[in-house]
């Protein structure tokens, strides 16, 4: 029985708003994909987001003094003048979004854009959730956009960056995948008339091919026949190909050369 394998990386979170982008939405973050190079099924991580944190540099609206306090005020008094040092009089906003397979874009929080100098920082992981993490699933996103709350857009030298950290993970059974165990070398002689370079071979893991005149190319092709100008080109002086893991081919292979008298070296291993 073949375990279940866990693959991750990290990921950087890291996205500005400016005058330019007015109210555009932008994608925060949305879990990436497996490459050919991470030997997977391509597929889709999913996301654990261990830090959101977004910068505000606001000079373009008034700057808001903070509440004095008197001693006989009420706890509600007090409280009414923290809220209102947030949602009332000159500010931006900053909307938060989500969307998932199947759904819209639906709003989430909104977070009021103040001028106070020289900037400031929000955490946003509690706009999302109560734990030290946001999970995210593979079909998930999130995303932002600045919003006019009656006093426009980020103007002038206005900057809001959203930035953070993830780390993605993806669950797989891994192939039993072959190893190479032996290779061929050899060594032929290409013309202006098409050669066979390599019957079909089902078994075979890596081919590759180098060319070594210095001044005439050679064309190499997927079947029977190879065509000058035309296929995969090997450079003079060194240019190269290869089939491997990321490009497997097991049929047959041609070659032909811009002169005669062309090099070429090759090696397949199976």
């Amino acid at each position: 029985m073949v375990d279940q394998a866990i693959y991750s990386r990290s990921v950087t979170v890291l996205k500005q708003f400016t005058s330019a982008t007015r109210g555009d939405f932008q994608i925060v973050y949305e879990p990436g994909f497996t490459t050919p190079w991470d030997r997977l099924p391509i597929n889709r991580y999913y996301g654990f987001i261990t830090d959101l944190r977004v910068k505000v540099r606001v000079s373009s609206i008034p700057e808001k003094e903070l509440p004095t306090f008197e001693v006989e005020q009420s706890r509600t008094e007090r409280l009414t003048a923290v809220r209102d040092l947030e949602w009332a009089g000159h500010r931006y906003e900053l909307g938060l979004y989500m969307q998932a397979s199947g759904t819209g874009i639906l709003h989430i929080a909104s977070i009021s854009l103040l001028n106070r100098q020289p900037y400031y920082h929000v955490n946003l992981l509690p706009y999302f959730t109560d734990n030290s993490l946001i999970n995210l699933a593979s079909d998930a996103r999130i995303l932002a956009r600045i919003e006019n709350a009656g006093y426009g857009f980020l103007a002038g030298l206005d900057e809001v960056v959203i930035f953070g950290s993830v780390k993605e993970e993806v669950t797989t059974l891994p192939e039993d995948a072959r190893q190479i165990s032996y290779c061929q070398s050899y060594s032929q002689t290409v013309g202006t008339s098409s050669i066979q370079l390599l019957p079909p071979n089902p078994n075979r893991l890596q081919a590759t091919f180098v060319n070594h005149h210095p001044s005439n190319k050679i064309w190499l092709n997927y079947g029977n026949s190879a065509t000058a100008g035309s296929g995969l080109a090997l450079m003079p002086a060194g240019g190269s190909y290869e089939i491997n893991l990321t490009n497997p081919y097991s049929g047959l292979i041609s070659a032909v050369g811009s002169g005669s008298g062309t090099t070429v070296s090759y090696m397949e291993c199976v």
